[in-house]
């Protein structure tokens, strides 16, 4: 695996690939301002898929009395055995998003994986700022860990209890699964996917890492999350950026027992290097991890084109 240790590695990743090259002078490559998806997105909120014998949506209750929305996708094989729970928490800059707005990736998981995947939702700022999202996140965790509850979605969560995220939804996965295992929590993880993470603001990178720390400069004026969309996101979310719920490295004991951790990040995305240093992070702490780098690509460039070749 490639360390990206020195500045010349970390700031080779964000020269644009050569096939986005072509594609952007082909033009017609929308890249509307985060603001203005997540108006469109509140003003016109996607329908739930309808339901189906694998695919569903069933509310859990909130500390507060909300209710909040869970998709279950079970793999399209029926089995009368009880699987492992992926829990899956949704991107789209703690702003907008739902249950099902990754179902592509988690019909993926279910399907590749044999496992139940859960997908959570969390109620969305500016309307409900933090810490409303990592505390949605933590009940809905302490609801689907209670054996009855596993057992009615299909799952024994003793052969697998996994959660990942993407993007807003990675740094979720990250600190909720953080708090799990500080807090000595049961079920035990198994592991954690944190794809394009948000975890980190230059006032708490670890001190080690400040010379590594380069893509919110050098991918200011990237496509899709760029510096005007995460000042959009800083502003409507509010987050504590020294309060353990935001970043895992503020834990008491971070990174310290955590399971093993897969880690994605994109080449041109401002977000890169909160993934590279995090994962360096773990690895100091003899946690076990893999990190899979995309050289050139912008923040979730998957779920925008199709066709780019593997990672680095």
């Amino acid at each position: 695996m490639t360390l990206y240790d020195t500045k010349e590695a970390v700031l080779e990743l964000g020269k644009t690939h050569p096939e986005l090259t072509t594609l952007l002078e082909k033009g017609n490559v929308p890249n509307p301002p985060l603001s203005a998806v997540t108006a469109a997105f509140k003003q016109n909120p996607p329908p739930a898929p309808p339901s189906a014998e694998n695919e569903y949506t069933k509310k859990i209750p909130m500390r507060d009395g909300h209710l909040s929305e869970l998709r279950v996708h079970l793999p399209p094989q029926p089995s009368p055995m009880t699987r492992a729970m992926f829990v899956f928490i949704h991107g789209g800059g703690f702003c907008l998003g739902n249950s099902f707005f990754h179902s592509y990736q988690t019909r993926a998981i279910a399907s590749l994986h044999n496992v139940v995947v859960v997908s959570l939702s969390y109620r969305l700022a500016p309307e409900h700022k933090f810490l409303a999202g990592p505390n949605d996140v933590w009940d809905s965790m302490e609801w689907l860990s209670q054996e009855a509850n596993a057992k009615e979605l299909g799952c024994d969560l003793f052969l697998g209890f996994y959660i990942g995220g993407v993007s807003a939804g990675g740094n979720l996965s990250a600190v909720t699964a953080q708090r799990w295992v500080s807090e000595g929590r049961t079920p035990k993880l198994s592991g954690v996917w944190a794809c394009i993470p948000y975890v980190l603001e230059k006032e708490i990178v670890p001190p080690q890492y400040k010379d590594l720390y380069l893509a919110r400069v050098q991918n200011a004026d990237a496509m899709v999350i760029n510096k005007e969309a995460m000042d959009f996101v800083l502003d409507a979310y509010r987050p504590d950026i020294f309060s353990p719920a935001f970043p895992p490295f503020r834990a008491e004991n971070p990174h310290t027992g955590m399971p093993p951790v897969y880690i994605h990040v994109a080449g041109q995305d401002p977000l890169r290097d909160d993934g590279l240093i995090y994962e360096k992070a773990l690895r100091a702490h003899g946690v076990l991890t893999r990190l899979d780098v995309y050289p050139g690509l912008p923040h979730a460039f998957d779920g925008m084109f199709w066709k780019f070749p593997g990672r680095a």
